[in-house]
């Protein structure tokens, strides 16, 4: 990547004649890129730093732009809008857009708007669930009020639903679109753009930084750092009085193990500071792969320290971090994670690695755990274990986060984006919820919005293009 940046700084860039050639390095370097920002992220912050690619691009963003808009060198200015499209550039969807138009015969473009679709494609069949109620996807948090204020759609699962832009126009007719994407952004959801070429910019929820900070560099989009784990129910019963029988609980999704980074977990296991340290490992996942994971425990001969407790409810997770000292997050990449605040919300002080991208790192204060890079986590977690009480993160939790705190600070974010957009501000939203079918922090509240959600339901039946059956009881 170094070489490429500095390459381009020359200006040498663009003097070949060979179309191939230059799709062959934009193809390099996009792979590139995602190696850097997905799987080697430790790598990267420990070397240029996690902003470095993109800097480097923000710096390179006039040259580029000006080869583009040269009209007596076409073949230069088509590969520079190439790149522009291809890369996350400042206005990337921009150029992306005005290059599926403009170069939409290139069998290059052609090639990208095939691959969204067979990745979105790929995640539905990945889906088991084929029925989908509306409010297993999307809710509404406040209703229209045409033509003076429009209702607040949150779409918080299946964003890839949403595709197809004719649907998007007609939704937002009617409602103001607050997205929350599961995986986060990383750049690379480039069919994500069609959120940006709405009337209204769409507001995003987004823990990380660098999720926000690229978006925000994107026409038509406007983020919050609050989704998905800040809603958390603080309700919810907390078991209390247990024995401590575990020094660590780390939250792992058996079936993307990869992005939890579970072979990792174990090495540090085997660390001079941790190496008498239990853990209880739970998450979700197939047999298969939950067995795949004893196997690897089994494999460091670590099955007298570390307990596997795969697929539990709901509600019986608050039970078992009771039974743990402290949180260990160690994923490359997220949303706003809802285990971290279940280890506050259950006063388990939490640890992460600050490589994991999608987590709002100021969440970790002296009250409520420690951020650090990867080769310090030995050091933090032996620390932590150490002096369990200088922390209190369910009194931050109960002070500062849950669904009461949360909603009202994202109903005042969307009180000024309102006033911005020129609209009045005819009532509050609802209070929110982090997980369940609804996502409504009381069910009744769905009730509320039973004549909204009938009429959104014939706007997907007039659309007519579902890949999912899709009814609304």
């Amino acid at each position: 990547m170094s070489e490429f940046f500095e390459y381009a700084k020359t200006g040498a860039l663009f003097t070949s004649n060979d179309p191939q050639f230059y799709q062959n390095l934009r193809n390099q370097i996009v792979e590139r890129l995602y190696d850097l920002l997905v799987w080697q992220r430790a790598e990267l912050e420990q070397s240029k730093g996690l902003f470095w690619p993109y800097e480097s691009l923000k710096s390179l963003k006039e040259i580029f732009e000006r080869q583009a808009e040269n009209v007596v060198h076409r073949f230069a200015g088509q590969q520079a809008q190439l790149f522009l499209s291809r890369l996350p550039f400042p206005g990337q969807w921009l150029w992306l857009k005005k290059t599926t138009i403009e170069l939409k015969h290139f069998p290059e473009v052609a090639e990208l708007l095939t691959s969204e679709q067979e990745k979105i494609q790929a995640k539905l069949v990945k889906k088991r669930q084929k029925k989908f109620k509306l409010c297993h996807f999307c809710q509404i948090l406040k209703k229209p009020y045409l033509p003076e204020s429009k209702g607040i759609l949150r779409i918080f699962s299946l964003p890839y639903l949403f595709h197809d832009p004719e649907l998007l126009k007609a939704l937002n007719k009617s409602y103001f679109l607050y997205i929350e994407p599961p995986w986060g952004v990383l750049y690379r959801q480039t069919w994500c753009r069609v959120f940006s070429e709405l009337e209204d910019p769409c507001l995003w929820g987004l823990g990380g930084s660098d999720d926000a900070a690229f978006m925000r560099s994107q026409p038509g989009t406007l983020t919050t750092h609050m989704a998905h784990g800040d809603f958390l129910d603080p309700d919810e019963p907390i078991a209390t009085g247990r024995a401590k029988t575990h020094d660590i609980v780390f939250n792992a999704t058996f079936d993307d193990m990869p992005r939890k980074r579970h072979f990792f977990f174990l090495e540090l296991l085997g660390h001079p500071l941790l190496e008498k340290k239990t853990a209880l490992v739970i998450g979700r996942g197939e047999a298969a792969n939950v067995g795949k994971f004893e196997k690897q425990v089994h494999d460091f001969g670590l099955e007298k320290r570390v307990t596997v407790r795969a697929n539990l409810l709901r509600r019986e997770v608050p039970f078992h971090l009771a039974g743990c000292r402290i949180g260990l997050h160690l994923a490359l990449h997220e949303n706003s994670c809802r285990d971290i605040y279940e280890f506050f919300r259950s006063d388990l002080p939490g640890i992460i690695s600050t490589c994991t991208a999608g987590v709002n790192m100021d969440l970790f204060t002296p009250e409520t755990g420690i951020a650090v890079a990867d080769q310090d986590l030995p050091r933090a977690i032996s620390q932590v274990l150490e002096n369990p009480g200088a922390f209190s993160p369910r009194r931050w939790f109960l002070d500062h986060s849950g669904s009461r705190h949360s909603t009202r600070r994202l109903n005042q974010r969307f009180k000024t984006v309102f006033k911005d957009l020129g609209y009045s501000w005819t009532e509050d939203i609802v209070p929110l919820g982090s997980s369940g079918a609804n996502r409504y922090l009381s069910r009744s509240d769905y009730e509320i919005f039973r004549k909204e959600f009938e009429q959104l339901f014939g706007i997907f039946r007039q659309w007519g293009k579902s890949p999912v059956r899709l009814t609304i009881d």
